[in-house]
């Protein structure tokens, strides 16, 4: 009886530890879950915080071979990267990839907030179709010495529409390769459902008054369709597609039945600048102007510009001008998309050195960024800044703009005058609180006179 008792025990303690094991793996795993559950949470909270902090995008070409980007109309050939989705006019896209073969080469287009930050749109909301597609369309050079392959492809097309008007982000990249764009393009969609008056006048400041240009605005809007318009319309007023010299407007100085009216103010104003120079080498068998003299050398066409002068203080000269703006054009072959020569163009700027500040070429040949292909270089032997850029048969504009810790300036080097004839690119944003995304209502480029 005392072995059976004793046999006993030790099972039901055996029972008892077993139990007891079985309850601590238990709370172990309970444990894990929940530890697992909010590092779970942390790392989205991360994630979202990251997302928060994303950059915006950038009109940036990130490939050397990328060039002579151009957007059109089958009836404009000076286009704007815009559609007008009253008009219904597809809108031309047009580059070279200097290669000697052709490639699988895919757009995205990305929808995003005036801040040019992706934004919360669903891509099903914003786009008919689909929103990553091949550019079918291209030629692989013949005649020129230097090979490339000619794409261009148009939006809206058979496959790609647009559902709802905002900023834009095409990026275009090689198949396969989409996280290494070859470049990012801005672009815009615009409803063209309200109408912008501008006016560009002297500034007050009597001092200044022959060297800047004031302006006023105002705009209609649809009293029964927009909600809050002194908080949700803003406007963006940029001079010659300079995004470092722009203007963001909201908040009227007062509304006028269905108008939105911006008065002239001391602190809104725009160098006058000056014209854009400009130079034309649409045929190397001839001369064409501003051009010194070519020569064939290492099997590149090497295309010496007139030098340039400093423009700061000489008397305003104005003739007309294409405010930055160039097209590609050639009178050598017949196909200027794919039998154009490329050469390289040596631009020169006689002056002392500016101590502290960068000098840079800009326009649309820079696709209007501060691009460091084309910084200028200073020659302490010549004294003069030069800059050799690879560039397609056609006509050019341009202008010298100086960068330093105070921002970026045209005067330094351009001078400044009331006079000017500028382009001014005018967009008007409504932030829609049921879309909860930005609309462009109008797109709209102005003249200074």
């Amino acid at each position: 009886m005392i072995i059976n008792n004793s046999n006993g025990l030790r099972l039901e303690l055996i029972l008892f530890v077993i139990v007891v094991l079985v309850n601590n793996c238990t709370m172990k795993q309970k444990l894990q879950v929940v530890e697992d559950y909010y590092v779970h949470d942390q790392n989205k909270e991360n994630t979202n915080h990251l997302k928060s902090k994303e950059l915006p995008f950038e009109q940036k070409i990130f490939s050397k071979d990328f060039k002579s980007l151009t957007f059109s109309t089958k009836s404009l050939i000076l286009g704007e990267p815009l559609y007008n989705m009253k008009s219904k006019i597809p809108v031309i896209i047009n580059f070279d990839l200097l290669r000697n073969h052709g490639e699988s080469i895919q757009y995205e287009i990305i929808h995003c907030n005036k801040d040019w930050k992706k934004s919360n749109i669903l891509t099903m909301d914003a786009i008919d179709g689909f929103d990553i597609d091949y550019i079918e369309n291209q030629e692989i050079s013949y005649g020129p010495v230097q090979q490339y392959v000619n794409y261009n492809f148009t939006l809206p097309n058979d496959y790609t529409d647009f559902l709802i008007s905002g900023n834009y982000i095409i990026k275009i990249f090689t198949e396969g390769v989409e996280e290494k764009p070859l470049a990012t393009l801005k672009f815009y969609v615009s409803e063209q459902i309200s109408t912008i008056n501008f006016l560009v006048d002297k500034s007050r400041d009597v001092e200044q008054s022959k060297y800047l240009q004031a302006f006023e605005l105002e705009c209609t809007y649809n009293s029964s369709d927009i909600v809050d318009p002194y908080e949700n319309i803003s406007i963006n007023v940029q001079q010659n597609h300079q995004e470092f010299d722009q203007y963001w407007l909201s908040g009227p100085n007062f509304i006028k039945e269905n108008k939105l009216v911006f008065l002239p103010s001391e602190d809104q104003f725009f160098n006058g600048g000056n014209e854009f120079r400009f130079f034309d080498m649409s045929s190397f068998r001839n001369g064409s102007q501003r051009i010194e003299n070519m020569i064939f050398k290492d099997t590149i066409f090497n295309i010496n510009l007139k030098k340039d002068v400093r423009r700061s203080y000489k008397q305003y000269l104005q003739y007309k001008d294409m405010n930055g703006r160039f097209f590609v054009r050639t009178y050598d072959f017949d196909d200027a998309n794919s039998q154009a020569e490329y050469g390289m163009v040596n631009f020169r700027l006689p002056m002392k050195q500016i101590n502290n500040d960068s000098v840079y070429l800009f326009g649309q040949l820079t696709n209007w960024t501060i691009d460091n292909d084309f910084l200028m270089t200073y020659d302490s032997i010549n004294n003069y800044y030069q800059n050799k850029s690879f560039l397609k048969q056609g006509y050019y504009n341009y202008i010298y703009v100086v960068k330093n810790r105070d921002g970026i300036s045209t005067r330094k080097i351009e001078g400044a005058h009331f006079e000017s004839n500028n382009e001014y690119i005018l967009k008007m944003y409504y932030k829609d609180p049921l879309n909860l995304c930005d609309r462009i209502l109008n797109y709209k480029v102005a003249k200074s006179n």
